[in-house]
């Protein structure tokens, strides 16, 4: 075979041309080796001319064989050796029908390396399942500069049809790390860290740029269900030179899919410009901007279109490892967020920055998106700012200066968290104005249309839905803070607040708020207590205040009727423990103490309900009776209200069941006495109440019961609380009624009625009646 420099013994001549070709003449005829003359005498003689042949020899023996190489080797002969070595070092099987091409071309020692269909086999654990696949990758590379200057010129990389399948299983296994044991220590084996390699930057890159078409990856996670697919990237740039902005354009979509809903499909196209140092230490991105569009999952339109402007201002600094955004605005219609960052020492980052949103309308912004507000307030949601400074660092988070609008309402404060790293630690100071909750209630659905009735079937026994758990133990036990929160004017249903005060502080489940204080209907209430949520049935010990608060309007707006009016002032030291509302009030346990001014009780009708009883006995002075036996009764929402100057009561509530003997009422009608229970958990009141009637009751003849202001009269108050009854005893003022008559009458049989003026005598005959008919009638 003949060599590539020419016949076999040719004579060295033509390298010594070579090497001459190298040198220059002077116009003084002294040859010159360039460009160092300073030591063209040790070339001038014949060792130098042997000398710079050779070195010419070698460099065209290194280019013809790096043009021999492709000849002489065929890459695709080592596709079953890559296999093999792919198949040792991670135990997946990899497949190349693509060829594998090499070629280089004399000018720049240009070189361009081709690989075709490549695939890679997931572990034995996901038969069946491909880990990677590749269509295409080439590479054009000019080796001349690389290895003469370090300068990295490249003509456009290409990608074509890559796709990536990342699988993890319900036990947690995934299929891109199982089977991997190359560069990893063996067991027991001393391990060193890594050593930190430092050379010659690149002088120069040159390359004239990226295509990737067709870019998929996907991830498969088993163990819940869901996956996330980036379908068709491709991604473009221009071309590749250092301080020399570089355009990039992208397009791609990500769906996300979850088992049983409707996947959520997001198209995205985007651009940019990068700029970067020679050294590559510098990186600068400016003028990003995207559009795209949203369709499935819970979105209530078919399909939501997104157009998003940026002006981004972005520094990175690797070596110093400082990252520096300026100026970072977003806007998507009326929304616009803008922000500054600076983050510095990346292995433990620290940032600081800011954020703000200028005013816009989220309703305006949903409508124009087709979306309607389902918000009960149709004004709602019409203006909406923030504006922040934050601080940042691995183990604590600062937000200062917040300051929040929506609509009506403003909130300033400071929020930090600390120990991020392990147990976060909040610390909430924060300020609220006013907010009325009612506005932000979602609307009540309509009504369905009415149906004609379908046939009677037979009514099968009702279930009741279990309750649900008013305390979220596992977010309390895990939950330290300290809150101090104050709101000027709250409203929530009917219900209006003002100077709401809250002080709390949490740790490892045990809650403690000292002082939960508000003012509310010309009153005040203050609650101090706890909340133990270590154990699984959590413990409530609560110490509660109220002052001065009306009832009346306190009962309007939480049942729409007036059940109670007055003043009140409770005091009440309870206990508790569950999770439900049926729970907490079967173990509730404490004291209770009341005290009512001015009020009036609108189920409560006394005199009505005894005047009901005392006309059933005849007018006044018949001797006719009632039986014993019988009761009057007042119907509930019949007669009037029984109104009182004072009332009090105090008691024990011994599981959800409050027990009272001391109850007093007082007004100009009438004094009463009662002792009963009122049971919170079947819901229940059962009290006997003993009425005392003013001698004064009659002043205006309306009540006709002057005859009864000196009987106790026994009444009784029981039922649900949806249903009170109320009745008086006809026996006590039957027998209140007989006594008064025979009394009269035997004066006038045993001794008459003495003058005016006249002073009775002891041991007389009335005192012998009384003495009588105490023995008679029990009284």
């Amino acid at each position: 075979m003949e060599n590539i420099f020419g016949p076999a013994g040719m004579p060295g001549q033509e390298l010594f041309v070579l090497g001459r070709a190298l040198m220059l003449k002077r116009k003084d005829g002294i040859h010159s080796l360039v460009p160092f003359p300073h030591i063209q005498e040790v070339f001038m003689g014949k060792t130098g001319k042997w000398i710079l042949g050779t070195l010419a020899a070698l460099i065209v023996l290194l280019v013809a064989l790096t043009l021999s190489l492709p000849l002489l080797i065929d890459p695709n002969s080592y596709k079953d050796l890559i296999a093999r070595k792919v198949q040792e070092q991670t135990g997946r099987q990899i497949s190349i029908p693509g060829d594998i091409a090499l070629k280089v071309s004399p000018l720049g020692l240009k070189t361009v390396f081709r690989l075709g269909e490549v695939r890679i086999a997931s572990t034995q654990k996901f038969p069946d399942t491909e880990l990677l696949t590749s269509k295409l990758v080439e590479i054009r590379l000019a080796l001349w500069p690389l290895l003469r200057s370090k300068e990295l010129r490249m003509n456009t990389i290409r990608l074509e049809g890559v796709s990536l399948n990342l699988i993890r299983s319900a036990d947690g296994a995934t299929n891109w790390s199982e089977g991997v044991t190359a560069g990893r220590p063996a067991p027991g084996a001393e391990t060193r860290p890594p050593e930190t390699k430092t050379g010659t930057p690149l002088a120069a890159i040159d390359i004239e740029g990226i295509d990737v078409r067709d870019l998929n990856i996907s991830f498969a996670d088993r163990q819940t269900g869901k996956d996330i697919r980036l379908n068709n990237l491709n991604f473009t740039t221009g071309r590749i030179r250092a301080e020399n902005p570089i355009p990039i354009q992208s397009d791609f979509t990500v769906v996300l899919d979850e088992s049983g809903r409707q996947p959520l499909t997001a198209s995205v196209k985007a651009r940019a410009d990068l700029t970067f140092s020679p050294d590559l230490q510098q990186i600068s991105l400016h003028g990003f901007s995207g559009t795209g569009q949203i369709s499935g999952g819970t979105l209530p339109v078919p399909e939501l279109g997104i157009a998003l402007a940026t002006d981004l201002d972005l520094d990175l600094d690797l070596k110093q490892q400082k990252a520096d955004i300026k100026k970072l605005v977003l806007q998507k219609d009326a929304l616009r967020v803008e922000a500054k960052l600076a983050l510095t020492d990346w292995a433990a980052p620290k940032a600081t920055g800011t954020l703000r949103i200028p005013a816009f309308s989220p309703r305006a912004m949903a409508a124009s998106w087709g979306v309607t507000l389902p918000l009960a307030d149709q004004n709602s949601l019409s203006n909406l700012a923030a504006d922040l400074a934050f601080a940042y660092e691995p183990t604590a988070l600062t937000i200062n200066d917040l300051q929040v609008t929506l609509d009506d309402t403003s909130l300033t404060g400071t929020v930090k968290a600390d120990n991020l790293s392990e147990q976060p630690f909040f610390d909430l100071a924060l300020k609220l104005n006013a907010i009325d909750l009612n506005r932000y209630a979602l609307t009540p659905p309509a009504a369905p249309a009415e149906q004609p009735p379908a046939p009677a079937a037979p009514a099968a026994p009702m279930e009741k839905s279990p309750e649900q758990p008013l305390l979220p133990v596992a977010q309390l036990r895990g939950l330290n803070f300290n809150a101090d929160l104050g709101i000027a004017s709250l409203k929530t249903g009917k219900l209006n607040l003002s100077n709401l005060q809250l002080k709390a502080s949490g740790k490892e489940g045990m809650i403690t708020f000292a002082p939960l204080a508000a003012n509310l209907y010309d009153g005040a209430v203050t609650v101090n207590g706890e909340i133990d949520a270590r154990q699984d049935m959590p413990l409530i010990n609560l110490r509660n205040s109220v002052k001065g608060i009306q009832l009346g309007p306190l009962f309007r707006d939480l049942s729409g009727k007036e059940e109670m009016t007055g003043r009140a002032d409770i005091n009440a030291d309870l206990t508790s423990k569950g999770l439900t509302q049926s729970e907490l009030t079967r173990n509730s346990n404490g004291t209770l103490k009341l005290a009512v001014a001015d009020g009036e009780i609108a189920k409560l009708r006394i005199i009505d309900t005894i005047r009901t009883a005392r006309s059933l006995l005849g007018v006044a002075g018949s001797t006719s009776t009632a039986p014993e036996s019988q009761t009057a009764g007042g119907a509930e929402g019949a007669g009037r209200p029984t109104s009182f100057a004072s009332l009090s009561a105090s008691g024990v509530l011994q599981n959800g069941v409050f027990h009272n003997n001391d109850l007093l009422a007082e007004s100009e009608l009438m004094r009463v006495n009662g002792e009963g229970t009122v049971d919170l958990v079947s819901e229940r009141i059962d009290y006997l109440l003993t009425i005392y009637l003013a001698k004064a009751i009659d002043r205006s003849g309306e009540t006709g019961l002057v005859d009864l202001a000196e009987t106790p009269i026994p009444y009784r108050v029981r039922g649900t609380f949806d249903r009170i009854e109320q009745s008086a005893a006809l026996e006590e003022i039957a027998k209140s009624q007989a006594k008064r008559v025979l009394v009269k009458e035997l004066e006038k049989h045993l001794g008459g009625e003495q003058p005016e003026g006249t002073e009775k005598k002891s041991g007389g005959a009335e005192e012998l009646i009384q003495k009588g008919l105490k023995g008679l009638f029990g009284k």
